[in-house]
């Protein structure tokens, strides 16, 4: 079997979350447990892959806080994400949800 690609996990992910919002760690550490990854590397791209997405309008953060624990590093600022209602849609039009 086939998995998603990790644009479309991600916001299913966030869209499991939708009421409490999910951090973006939180999220990078579920798909790379999903998908057998890991290192810096992996951490870097779906960080990059959320601004993506937080940029193009699709999720948006409920919170920021400073990254004390350098999970993406030192003095870095963590996003708690939510789908919006564009999001919602797009997932509908593309049959993640």
């Amino acid at each position: 079997m086939n998995k998603l690609h990790m644009k479309g996990r991600l916001l299913q992910l966030i869209h499991d979350e939708q009421e409490e919002g999910i951090w973006d760690f939180q999220v990078t550490e579920a798909v790379m447990a999903e998908y057998g990854v890991s290192g810096a590397y992996w951490r870097g791209t779906t960080r990059v892959t959320l601004a993506d997405l937080f940029s193009s309008g699709i999720i948006e953060s409920m919170e920021e806080k400073l990254d004390e624990h350098a999970y993406f590093g030192t003095d870095r600022i963590l996003f708690k994400f939510r789908l919006n209602e564009f999001g919602r849609q797009r997932m509908r039009d593309t049959a993640l949800i």
